[in-house]
């Protein structure tokens, strides 16, 4: 077998953002976590997230028909984490934000962004 190392760095890559948020999340309803650390690691997490949602494209045969990835979302596992990817990155944005803002909603998006990491 000799996979892709598009497909290996979007696996490593959104897998390590999703493990990271999860981590970060169990840490602040722990209160271990300090407004610090819980921001770098949302940045974090959405780099290495959009890293590896970059990666997932160069594993399509032809590039110009990138809007076209989520149309086998049935039968491909790609598919499937390219149309959830954007949204967890959006969540983890969102959390990071509520987390800067010192926003009351901040866990609440740390919930959602969790979520979506294991959808």
């Amino acid at each position: 077998m000799k996979p892709a190392w598009s497909v290996i760095l979007f696996t490593t890559l959104a897998g390590a953002a999703q493990g990271l948020v999860l981590a970060l999340l169990a840490l602040d309803l722990a209160g271990l976590a300090a407004r610090p650390l819980l921001l770098a690691g949302a940045a974090l997490a959405t780099a290495l997230g959009s890293a590896g949602l970059v990666a997932s494209f160069f594993h399509l045969g032809r590039p110009e028909r990138a809007w076209r990835a989520a149309a086998m979302w049935r039968t491909s596992w790609l598919s499937r984490e390219v149309i959830v990817l954007p949204l967890f990155l959006a969540a983890t944005v969102a959390w990071g934000g509520a987390v800067a803002l010192g926003s009351p909603a901040a866990r609440g998006a740390g919930l959602a962004a969790a979520l979506l990491a294991v959808a």
